[in-house]
This record gives structure tokens, C-alpha cells and sequence, in this order.
């Protein structure tokens, strides 16, 4: 319903940002910045349901799946600290690859975006599997944890968890590790920034 209706502003919001480029105020410019945030709010949610729609639990590694998104931020120039598992491939686990991809994304733009050395490390435990992704960056403080990942909210301070987005990218981690049965946890880095583990029971 939810994607349904995401789907259907798309029309209006384009229409009314053109009927505002045409109008000559000093108000225009922030009310644009409003119609360019909703937006942004749309597509951020309309792309979340469609990778939703579209995935299915399937056996999955996770070793050779947390290397291959690591790989891609590195290529991108990120300096990504990786250090190998003692197992590389993990047990097979059921999950949903895309969405697990999606939220390791979400994770490293974020850490990538705040920090300028970022450290993954994946771990097997014998009732969970942890993806860890910590910075160097300046955090969020405990008090705001949980309201950071919260849908929509973006932080004042200097760790604004979506700069450029709309306060999506922690709900959307949060949301994915609670459809596996597990959870997003967020604490305090050994490198001084943000530490976020996605924690799925095996």
C-alpha cells in the first residue's frame, strides 16, 4: 500500500516543482528544497520496495557476498580494512542476498561518508553470524542511537547519518537484519567513530 502510494505522489510532486520554477518569490528556492526532499523521500522508498519485491530467500555465503561489496568501495577509492575470516565462505545461510547487500551498502556509504578509514569484519558464532562495519568518523552519541534509526530522521549534529538522502539508510539496515530474525545494533568504534553490526541468527 505503502509503495503503492509512494508511487502515485511521483505525479504531483513533479507537477508542483514545475509550477514553482515558473512563480517569482524569494520563498520559491526553500519551498523547492521542500518538493526536491519529498522527492527524494519517494524514490528512496519506492527503491527500497522494489528490492524487497523483488528478493527471495535463497542458501547464501556470506563470506564471498561481504568481500564482493567491500571490493566496490575500495575500487571507489574508500579505504576499506577487511581482514579475512577464518572460515572465507561461512555456513550456508537462508537469507535474502539482495537485501543483505543493500544493508552492508548502507552501512559502508555511511561509515565512507563520515570516516576516512573504515574496518569490516564478518565473525561465526554458533547461534549468530556478525557483519561489523566501524569508522573512524565522529559517531552518533548513545543517547541518539536509537532515534538514528528511526525512518526519516536526520541527525543535527555532525554524524548525519543521510546527508544527502532523507534519514532512510540505518531504518532500512534496521528493517532487513529484523526480517532475518536478527538485529541492528549500533555502538562505539575501537578506531574512535561509529561501530554498527548487523547481527542474524544462524
Amino acid at each position: 500500500m505503502l509503495a503503492g502510494i509512494s508511487h502515485d505522489l511521483r505525479t504531483p510532486l513533479t507537477r508542483l516543482k514545475l509550477g514553482l520554477s515558473m512563480i517569482e518569490h524569494e520563498d520559491i528556492p526553500d519551498l523547492l528544497r521542500d518538493v526536491d526532499a519529498m522527492s527524494r523521500m519517494v524514490d528512496g522508498f519506492l527503491d527500497f520496495a522494489r528490492s524487497e519485491a523483488e528478493d527471495r530467500v535463497e542458501p547464501t555465503a556470506l563470506g564471498p557476498l561481504v568481500a564482493e561489496v567491500v571490493e566496490t568501495f575500495r575500487r571507489q577509492g574508500h579505504d576499506v580494512e577487511h581482514p579475512a575470516p577464518d572460515d572465507p565462505e561461512g555456513p550456508l545461510l537462508d537469507l535474502r542476498p539482495l537485501a543483505i547487500r543493500r544493508a552492508l551498502e548502507n552501512l559502508l556509504a555511511n561509515a565512507c561518508t563520515y570516516g576516512r578509514h573504515v574496518r569490516v569484519t564478518l565473525s561465526f558464532g554458533e547461534k549468530a553470524v556478525r557483519i561489523t562495519v566501524e569508522d573512524d568518523g565522529p559517531g552518533i552519541p548513545p543517547e541518539r542511537r536509537e532515534e538514528a534509526i528511526r525512518p526519516f530522521v536526520r541527525l543535527d549534529d555532525a554524524r548525519n547519518q543521510d546527508r544527502a538522502g532523507v534519514g532512510l539508510g540505518l531504518a532500512i539496515v534496521a528493517d532487513i537484519a529484523r526480517v532475518h530474525g536478527g538485529a541492528l545494533r549500533l555502538g562505539e568504534s575501537g578506531m574512535g567513530g561509529l561501530r554498527a553490526d548487523i547481527v542474524l541468527a544462524r
